[in-house]
């Protein structure tokens, strides 16, 4: 019988079953996807993170690591699924529930179940204690049932997953207590222990704090494209304040959480949440304001040719999820545009209807205009030459502040960047 069963082993499950297993646990990782079990079974990982590759090999060959598509008996089980919004912006608990279901099976009196998976309000005991009552288990009584929301980034995700502060909501005091002696087997931050429903919050409310703030440079870009004024140093200026710290702006936010989180607070409290509502739509419509710009230029012909450079949604990572790239990719195909995606990290594939490259020269080739979207390190030292002698235009939009302009502007082009006028 395995100490603990770790259900999802993507981007936060598969590096959380790795380091409880590298720390002396008994892992049992579950996955519904077979190639991702028989992957892990031979020590390997198709996900490219920062060290991830050496600690799976290093958990599988302690023996402690196997992994399988069903649960079985453990003493403790960590829930690490996907929650995302529907089309709709509703929330989409389908996997949770299913994870619930699966281990209510198998949970025993006196086990511990973790929900580590981004959720709203409420969640942990209105969705998995729910299902493990339906099974005669009640959760502060016959289990033990708590909420520890994951706080990692990704390309740092393992040394995050040991250093970070934690959160550990517990439907009882003794659930929490519980949990905290799992996390202090590997976990090097300090833990803070509260309530499910008090940590399911502040969950949410990083998320969105994030995405509001992006929103608001977002605004102050756009206000400085009118305005004549160059907003990356106007930020530089304000940010000097000793109280005022401005974030970047950018093409919008990508990733399993910044964009989705806030529609969680959105759907169940519509009456609190108009500035959070505001907020992604600003955000949401970055795509369709930068593909205005390009086309106020007179230099992007109906049915021509836009080339995309950076499909993860943040730099140096392989994550595509929930991309501006993707976004912007559908905008500019509703509007007749031909598009070419490309990105060093990621892995050529098509996401979301969108196929992503990692040939520059071809997504450039016979281009009218380019976008930089991801600020990835291997885009910084582009020369203009490397854009004129593939593209057919010369029209770049840099969406990060980014590039090398003078050397762009040298070869004849006409550069554009977001938070700059013309």
């Amino acid at each position: 019988m395995a100490e603990v069963c770790v259900l999802g082993l993507g981007y936060v499950g598969l590096p959380t079953a790795s380091v409880l297993a590298t720390a002396g646990f008994q892992v049992l990782g579950v996955d519904v996807n077979p190639k991702v079990v028989e992957q892990l079974n031979s020590g390997k990982t198709l996900l490219k993170e920062t060290g991830l590759a050496t600690l799976v090999s290093a958990a599988h060959k302690s023996g402690n690591l196997v992994a399988a598509v069903k649960p079985e008996a453990s003493d403790t089980f960590i829930i690490c699924v996907p929650t995302p919004v529907t089309p709709d912006h509703g929330v989409d608990l389908r996997a949770v529930e299913a994870a619930a279901r699966a281990i209510a099976a198998v949970v025993k009196p006196g086990n511990l179940v973790i929900l580590e998976s981004t959720s709203p309000v409420g969640t942990t005991r209105n969705v998995v204690g729910r299902i493990l009552s339906e099974h005669g288990l009640a959760p502060g009584q016959d289990v033990h049932l708590c909420y520890c929301p994951e706080r990692v980034l990704p390309g740092n995700t393992i040394a995050e997953l040991i250093n970070n502060d934690r959160i550990i909501g517990g439907f009882t005091r003794e659930s929490a207590e519980h949990a905290q002696e799992i996390y202090a087997r590997f976990s090097q931050g300090n833990v803070a222990l509260t309530d499910d429903l008090t940590a399911e919050m502040s969950k949410l409310m990083e998320n969105t704090f994030r995405d509001v703030n992006i929103a608001l440079a977002n605004s102050f870009a756009r206000i400085a494209e009118d305005a004549g004024v160059n907003v990356w140093e106007a930020i530089q200026l304000a940010n000097r304040h000793p109280r005022v710290q401005i974030l970047s702006p950018g093409p919008g936010v990508g990733g399993h959480c910044i964009p989705v989180d806030p529609w969680f607070f959105v759907q169940a409290f519509p009456k609190h949440t108009e500035l959070l509502k505001k907020a992604r739509e600003v955000n949401d419509t970055q795509a369709e304001r930068m593909l205005d710009r390009l086309a106020a230029t007179g230099d992007l012909p109906a049915g021509s040719k836009l080339a995309l450079l950076g499909a993860a949604y943040k730099a140096n990572i392989d994550d595509p999820r929930e991309s501006p790239a993707l976004r912007m990719a559908h905008a500019a195909t509703a509007r007749g545009f031909r598009v070419s995606v490309h990105d060093p990290h990621v892995e050529p594939a098509t996401w979301e209807g969108v196929p992503i490259g990692a040939e520059l020269g071809a997504c450039l080739k016979d281009a009218a205009a380019a976008v930089l979207l991801t600020e990835h390190t291997a885009y910084r030292a582009l020369s203009g030459r490397v854009f004129a002698e593939a593209m057919q235009g010369r029209l770049i939009l840099d969406t990060r502040n980014w590039l090398n302009h003078a050397s762009l502007r040298l070869s004849g082009f006409k550069v554009l960047v977001l938070g700059r006028p013309a």
